[in-house]
C-alpha cells in the first residue's frame, strides 16, 4: 500500500507521531452497538479492537513545504522531528502549518519548551494557519482556562506575526486552499489541493475509521456536533468521489490512510492506494 501521492506537482507523504494501543470500538464509536461492526470487520484487527494513528502530512510542491497537523507530540513519544528528518526536511524548511483543528493530538509539535524557557515555535519559518472560529472556541478564557493543551502550545502562537487566522475558504499557497469542514470541532477545516488539473483532500477528522466511507452516520465520541459532523462527512465523501479526489485522513493506518472514494453498488467504498 502507498505512504505517498503526487496530485499533479504535490507530493503528499503520510507520517505517523505515534499510535495509541488498540482498544474496544466503543470505546471511540460510543454510538455504535458492537454488532454494527459485524458487517466491518476489516475496520477492526484480529482481536476485534479498534486501531488508529496519530498521524500527519507533509506536502511538497515545486516552491514550498507544508505540514498539515503536528501528531500528538513529545509527551506520547510523538516521532514528528525524527520523521521529518528522514524525509529530508528540517523544521525550518516549514512554509507553513496548516491546523485542521485544534486537539491536542493535533497540535503536539507546535511550539518547543525547555527549562525555564518561553515556548518557541517548531517551525520559526512558518505561517501557522488556523481558522479563525476554531481559535476563538479554544483560546476563549473560559474554555482555555480548563484545557492545558491550549494554554501549553496554542496560546504562545498569539503573538507571532506568522499566526494567520483564516474563514471560509483561504488560500495558503499556490494549488493549497483551506476549506470549512465543521461538526469534528466547530471550525475544522480540511486543506484542498488543487494542481495540474488533479484534485486532492487532507481531510483532518472528517474520518476516524474508514468504515465511515460507507457508514456516513457513525461518529466518534469526540465530535463535537454530531449532526454537523455527520452532514460535513456525508457532503465531502460525495465530492470526493464526484471530484476523483485523492483524500489522505491521518486517523487512518498508515499504508492505508491515502486513497479514493469508490460507489459499488449504490454505496461509497474507502480505496487505498496501492
Amino acid at each position: 500500500m502507498a505512504t505517498s501521492s503526487t496530485i499533479g506537482q504535490v507530493k503528499v507523504t503520510a507520517l505517523v507521531d505515534c499510535a495509541p494501543p488498540p482498544f474496544e470500538p466503543n470505546q471511540f464509536f460510543p454510538d455504535v452497538p458492537r454488532h454494527g461492526w459485524d458487517a466491518h470487520r476489516e475496520g477492526l484487527d484480529a482481536g476485534g479492537k479498534f486501531r488508529t494513528n496519530f498521524g500527519f502530512f507533509l506536502l511538497q510542491g515545486p516552491d514550498f513545504t507544508v505540514l498539515v497537523d503536528t501528531g500528538a507530540g513529545p509527551g506520547m513519544n510523538g516521532q514528528l522531528p525524527r520523521k521529518l528528518h528522514a524525509a529530508g526536511v528540517q523544521e525550518d524548511q516549514i512554509d507553513a502549518v496548516v491546523l485542521t483543528h485544534l486537539h491536542a493530538d493535533h497540535t503536539g509539535w507546535l511550539v518547543q519548551t525547555g527549562q525555564g524557557d518561553r515556548a518557541r515555535p517548531t517551525f520559526p519559518n512558518a505561517d501557522y494557519v488556523i481558522s479563525q472560529i476554531e481559535w476563538d472556541h479554544w483560546t476563549a478564557p473560559e474554555v482555555a482556562k480548563n484545557t492545558p493543551d491550549i494554554q501549553e502550545r496554542v496560546l504562545p502562537l498569539k503573538d507571532l506575526s506568522s499566526l494567520k487566522l483564516v474563514q471560509g475558504e483561504s488560500n495558503v499557497l499556490s494549488g493549497l486552499r483551506t476549506i470549512p469542514t465543521p461538526g469534528h470541532t466547530p471550525g475544522h477545516q480540511s486543506l484542498l489541493i488543487e494542481s495540474d488539473g488533479s484534485k486532492g483532500l487532507v481531510a483532518g477528522d472528517i474520518l476516524h475509521s474508514a468504515v465511515q466511507v460507507t457508514e456516513l452516520d457513525w461518529c466518534a465520541g469526540f465530535d463535537m456536533d454530531k449532526p454537523t459532523a455527520r452532514a460535513t462527512r456525508r457532503r465531502m465523501i460525495e465530492r470526493a468521489a464526484a471530484e476523483r479526489m485523492v483524500v489522505a485522513a491521518g486517523h487512518l493506518l498508515l499504508d492505508t490512510n491515502i486513497g479514493h472514494v469508490v460507489e459499488i453498488e449504490g454505496k461509497y467504498r474507502w480505496q487505498p492506494l496501492s
